[in-house]
Formats: structure tokens, C-alpha cells, sequence
């Protein structure tokens, strides 16, 4: 598989993952709605990181690495995703901590809620966070798509949005794997 279409498949990921976790919160499911949110705020992070190397090297070159993670491939984890988004300036110090601490809190909720004193209304105020969270760093990479379309350098292009729902209810079907199971979840919606 080339770059182009580990994009691809990246974003496809991404699509489906923002559907299920809109589904999620529509339908009060907090650790769903952690875990998801979790991955779309990863998958923004990378995305910017992607963004901040096009302006940086006036290229649309992708980074790899941060796309595809087979079986063989070096584990890029979300708490390095955090760490070079800040460092490379995409996230604010505050942010930076407000995700770390998230990120401990998002393990408590799935791997001890049931052997420790974590409420689900606890959850329910981490999924909330994390949906703050989620809206703050979408700003930040929203700053680098405006710079790439100001120098006109990188992935994003200016458009005028006509088939956008479309095309990611397209990209999100075909991650689901199947078009009954991506009717079904829509239905929710």
C-alpha cells in the first residue's frame, strides 16, 4: 500500500470513527463515547502534524509513519502524537497537559472501572472533557489548514463544500465493511 492510499484508508478510519462517536453520545454510551473521542483527537493530532511538515518543507508530502500502524510497524502512541504536536507548536502548553491528564483518566475508564471507585458519572464528566477537548484541538489544526491555503503550499485546498457529507458518509460506509451495518448505525443519527 503507497502513502496515497494509507491516506485513504486513514481517513476512512477517521470518518467512520467521528459517525460512531456522534452515534455514541446521541444514545448516552460515556465509554464509547471516551474511547472514540480519544482516537478522533489522535487522528486531528496527526492530521495537523501532517500539516505543520507540509508548510514547514512547502510540500504535500505525507508522514507515514504516523498514518498505518501494521502488525511489523513501529507503535506511534497517542502520548508521542501529543508530545510533537506540542512541540512542533500545534497545541498550547495547557492543551498538552489537558490531554496527558485525560489520558489517564480515559485508562481508569476502561481498564478499572470495575475495580475501582470510578462512578459512571465520572465517566460521563471525562467524556465531556474529552469532547471539549475535541472541539479545541480541531481549532488548532483549523489554524494550519487556513495557513497552507494562505501560502498555498500542502494538502488543503479551499472548496466550496457541495458533496462534503457525501463523500465522508462514502469514506465512513466503507470502514464499517458493510452497507446494512452503515444504513443501521446512520439510522441513529
Amino acid at each position: 500500500m503507497d502513502v496515497n492510499d494509507k491516506f485513504h484508508s486513514f481517513m476512512k478510519s477517521f470518518c467512520a470513527a467521528v459517525e460512531l462517536q456522534s452515534r455514541a453520545a446521541q444514545q448516552g454510551c460515556f465509554l464509547e463515547c471516551v474511547v472514540l473521542t480519544a482516537a478522533i483527537i489522535d487522528a486531528t493530532l496527526r492530521i495537523g502534524l501532517i500539516l505543520k511538515h507540509q508548510i514547514e518543507t512547502s510540500s504535500s508530502n505525507l508522514l507515514e509513519d504516523i498514518l498505518c500502524q501494521g502488525e511489523q510497524d513501529k507503535a506511534f502512541s497517542e502520548r508521542k502524537i501529543y508530545k510533537n504536536s506540542f512541540g512542533k507548536g500545534i497545541i498550547d502548553e495547557q492543551t498538552f497537559n489537558e490531554l496527558n491528564d485525560l489520558y489517564g483518566e480515559r485508562n481508569k475508564v476502561v481498564h478499572r472501572y470495575i475495580i475501582s471507585s470510578i462512578t459512571t458519572l465520572d465517566m460521563l464528566r471525562i467524556a465531556e472533557q474529552y469532547d471539549d477537548l475535541k472541539h479545541k484541538v480541531s481549532n488548532f489544526v483549523a489554524v494550519l489548514e487556513k495557513e497552507q491555503i494562505r501560502l498555498g503550499v500542502g494538502m488543503t485546498v479551499n472548496g466550496n463544500g457541495e458533496n462534503l457529507d457525501k463523500d465522508i458518509n462514502e469514506l465512513a460506509r466503507s470502514k464499517h465493511g458493510d452497507d446494512g451495518l452503515a444504513s443501521a448505525l446512520r439510522e441513529c443519527l
